[in-house]
């Protein structure tokens, strides 16, 4: 009579492979994780190419950049809707992929789908708002950033007794006439709130792009001549 050899795996052939998949899982999650941030980077700076793109355009029919925008849910983004009407310099308001933002100041997350825009004149200040136009307008020069991957906005002030940043950065302020500009601490300050992908995918600063007339200083030189490179 012949007899029937049944086949299996053996307990440790089991605990093999599923320590292999366990260990391949922990290479390939990370990495896939990281391609998504770096796409959501990518498009964070085609989208603001395609913003400066439309500022230009709008500048060339009103010898002026548009009011700034705040970036919050609740805000109205005073800055982006000229430039979808009356006339369509763009035909949709984008969104920031990183806009679930985490303020440093607030628990929770704060919700700034929108890219912030700030715009003023140089030398004079921010052009504010519709409501109430500051000394600033019409306006000769704009920044305008988006959250970036650690999705904390790096240009406000945090605390008193040991802030983020000596200075407010804030779009609000822009051109930031009273940040001074040739200062080599406003300078070390001005770089930490640029996101640089050689410190890892997730790390602090914003994506700022820059343009129009360049306020002098050390400090602009450096955010434009690095946005102009990103």
């Amino acid at each position: 009579m012949s007899v029937k050899q049944k086949n299996g795996f053996t307990l440790i052939e089991l605990l093999i492979v599923v320590a292999i998949i366990a260990i391949l899982a922990a290479i390939a999650v990370p990495n896939f994780l990281e391609a998504q941030v770096r796409a959501k980077v990518s498009r964070t700076r085609n989208d603001l190419r395609s913003l400066a793109v439309a500022l230009e355009a709008y500048y060339v029919d009103w010898n002026s950049y548009t009011y700034m925008a705040g970036g919050a849910e609740q805000d109205k983004p005073w800055g982006w809707k000229q430039l979808t009407t009356p006339i369509a310099y763009m035909t949709t308001i984008l969104r920031d992929p990183f806009g679930e933002s985490k303020r440093p100041t607030m628990t929770g997350i704060w919700r700034e789908p929108l890219y912030e825009l700030g715009t003023g004149a140089v030398g004079v200040g921010s052009a504010g708002d519709p409501d109430g136009p500051g000394p600033g307008y019409p306006s000769n020069t704009w920044e305008m950033d988006g959250r970036g991957p650690d999705k904390i906005d790096d240009t406000v002030v945090v605390g008193n007794s040991s802030p983020r940043n000596n200075w407010s950065w804030q779009e609000g302020r822009y051109p930031w006439p009273d940040i001074p500009a040739n200062d080599p601490r406003a300078v070390s300050e001005a770089l930490s709130l640029m996101y640089d992908p050689t410190n890892g995918a997730v790390s602090r600063g914003n994506i700022l792009r820059l343009g129009g007339m360049k306020p002098p200083g050390r400090v602009f030189d450096l955010l434009y001549g690095l946005a102009s490179r990103r």
